[in-house]
């Protein structure tokens, strides 16, 4: 009999605490990030000088970054990470903030909707798609929502039960923690800053929330003694909601769109909220809310063509035909369902990653694509099932809050408007990439992203990539600043017609070898932007430590220049914002809005065996300022296939070269 696998948590206590660099390490590492996106020398010097003399006085504030940590449970990061990045972001949630995933189409598909006139090959729109609403429900629709709703509880009882597998990478076993985090968990709106509500109530909760029409409803997925409700009981609750949103909108008795708040302003909605929780009904509704285990939205809407990811993804990052609709943003995980059964995912980003959610949804997608699919109408299988959903009423919405709501209609549809996002495919992946190109795939991936910037904008970017600091308990991640000094020489070199392919292919397997080594120091927790963050917080909030003199006033001057340098401002303005998943069949798209306010991208990528997949996000030329989400497809596919005839030509000469020996 084979012994049981560890526990979840088994290897929690044995995880490192996340470290903190030296400061003349991580002020050695800035200065070598800054040194090729600044053109001025003067400028140059003038900021070189104002970080060696933060280093020089920066002692205090690391021993009181150093004495802090001793004393948090988990990460020294943790906290302030999780307010400065995400609590206190005041503007909107969706596309700022939220992430979204679309799942591969379920070929076995049956009762297929279309519109009147769909798009043919030959129309200009096609390769793009589009959404539009059929006004309608389907029995292949509730049959799709309820296999993930069932096999995502499949996931939290494991969870529970820690039965998941240990995540590992060769450095060692990963923190565990965030995949508790993802049910029962939502974001409460707050003046300022908001706040995260998982309790022992909504971690055990029985019930998820189904959302149609901007109306919400209670489905209790497990029974009063808590067995898990069948398949046929849960689609009758799901068909018996759809009876009732026909008949709430024959009878003109739809309560207000308060689902549009969760995706504006987050001081609107806080506003809104005070107001609503004032009222018991409403009050007992936005509870029973936080406490559903997660969240489904079934639309009326689909894709046309059927199989365009384009418009899957346009439809679950925000609604496709009315933005900000039908989601309740804060919920930490929610699944959108079209009419034809297209499934996504929409995460408030706050308390987990993107990578653990993702994760969640490839496991849950993988095991409804090999289970059979039955057609026609299922019946209860419990003996005498009476049905006992609950609708979730906004009642008695006084008029400033409906004010808001339009209010929060226009500022979403404006940020729906702005937002162009779209997914570009290599035809080649990780297999071509290490056989042929003899460069790490992750590398080629950004210096192609990075190629591609260039040439649209004639500058060089600065570059977030997300690198997982998990590793150690409760990390998160960390900035690695892709664009480096033996990037920028690549793609100067790529850009001069005298450079030859040689140089250039050297040059580009000089740039991914700083990379890898960058990658690595991030992951292990030796990056710049979160430790300068620590220091930052040491000098604003934490107090002197015991026997601690007083900071004088030219170590002020010090401090303050170097926080407040230009230098450090652009070199944090991220124009690239750019994050790797893992590789995976059944997440066709990943997305997330980008974050700079002028010319700038955010880009997901999944990098396959045999393709890479890129989530594109940017804005309108005119929101984005001079942003061109077009340009840069076409420039990339360009660019992709240009590195991928550098990299065989050079294949070919040292194959030419060995065989000559």
């Amino acid at each position: 009999m084979s012994p049981l696998p560890p526990h979840m948590l088994s290897e929690q206590s044995k995880l490192p605490r996340l470290p903190i660099p030296s400061v003349s390490q991580t002020i050695s590492r800035y200065l070598e990030s800054i040194e090729p996106l600044l053109d001025d020398k003067e400028a140059l010097a003038e900021s070189k000088q104002k970080a060696q003399n933060f280093a020089r006085v920066a002692g205090r504030l690391q021993k009181r970054l150093e004495s802090y940590a001793k004393f948090q449970k988990g990460s020294w990061l943790e906290k302030w990470w999780l307010e400065l990045a995400y609590l206190t972001w005041r503007e909107g949630l969706c596309i700022n903030s939220n992430y979204w995933l679309t799942v591969a189409n379920d070929p076995r598909a049956y009762g297929v909707a279309m519109p009147p006139k769909p798009l043919q090959p030959v129309d200009a729109q096609y390769s793009m798609g589009r959404v539009w609403d059929s006004n309608e429900y389907s029995e292949f629709q509730v049959r799709r929502a309820v296999r993930f709703i069932q096999h995502t509880l499949d996931f939290k009882e494991m969870v529970d039960l820690g039965q998941l597998p240990i995540d590992r990478t060769r450095a060692g076993p990963l923190c565990m923690n965030q995949y508790q985090l993802i049910f029962g968990m939502t974001r409460i709106p707050r003046m300022g800053c908001d706040e995260l509500r998982q309790d022992a109530t909504s971690k055990n909760s029985r019930f998820i929330i189904l959302i149609l029409q901007d109306q919400i409803y209670r489905v209790d997925v497990y029974d009063s003694v808590g067995h898990r409700k069948p398949n046929g009981d849960l689609e009758a609750e799901v068909h018996a909601i759809i009876a009732d949103i026909a008949m709430r909108i024959d009878q003109n008795e739809l309560d207000p769109a308060v689902t549009v708040l969760t995706s504006g302003h987050r001081d609107r909605w806080s506003a809104a909220y005070q107001r609503l929780e004032q009222q018991p009904a409403n009050y007992a509704t936005l509870n029973a809310i936080q406490e559903a285990l997660f969240a489904v939205s079934l639309d009326t809407t689909c894709s046309d063509p059927f199989e365009s990811v384009n418009a899957h993804q346009l439809n679950t990052k925000c609604h496709g035909t009315q933005p900000g609709h039908n989601r309740w943003y804060d919920k930490c995980a929610s699944y959108v369902v079209d009419r034809n059964g297209a499934v996504g995912y929409v995460g408030e980003h706050s308390p987990c990653d993107a990578l653990i959610p993702a994760l969640m949804v490839e496991y849950v997608s993988k095991v409804v694509s090999k289970e059979p699919l039955e057609r026609g109408l299922l019946m209860p299988e419990t003996p005498h099932y009476k049905t006992c959903f609950r609708r979730l009423r906004f009642t008695d919405v006084d008029s400033s809050v409906m004010n808001m709501i339009r209010d929060a209609e226009t500022e979403v549809t404006t940020t729906a408007n702005n937002s162009l996002s779209r997914q570009i495919r290599a035809d080649f992946g990780s297999d071509w990439i290490k056989k042929t190109a003899n460069i790490g795939p992750d590398a080629f991936a950004q210096m192609a992203l990075q190629l591609t910037y260039y040439r649209i904008h004639g500058s060089f970017a600065p570059v977030y990539e997300t690198a997982s600091t998990r590793q150690f308990l409760h990390g998160r991640t960390e900035t690695v600043r892709s664009f480096t000094r033996e990037a920028a020489d690549f793609m100067l070199a790529m850009c001069d017609p005298t450079t030859t392919n040689a140089d250039r292919y050297c040059k580009l397997a000089t740039a991914s070898k700083k990379h890898q080594t960058m990658l690595k120091e991030g992951s292990s927790g030796q990056g710049i932007d979160r430790h300068i963050l620590g220091l930052r917080m040491a000098y604003h909030r934490l107090n002197p430590l015991p026997g601690e003199g007083p900071i004088s006033d030219s170590e002020k001057q010090a401090i303050n220049d170097f926080f407040n340098d230009p230098a450090l401002a652009r070199s944090t303005t991220f124009q690239l914002s750019t994050s790797g998943l893992f590789p995976s069949y059944y997440l066709t798209h990943t997305g997330f809005g980008c974050v700079a306010p002028e010319r700038a991208y955010g880009i997901n990528y999944i990098i396959e065996a045999n393709r890479i997949k890129f989530g594109l996000e940017g804005k309108t030329k005119e929101a984005g300022k001079g942003t061109n989400v077009e340009l840069f497809e076409k420039t990339l596919l360009r660019t992709l296939t240009e590195l991928k005839l550098l990299c065989e030509q050079a294949k070919a000469k040292t194959t030419e070269q060995q065989s000559r020996l």
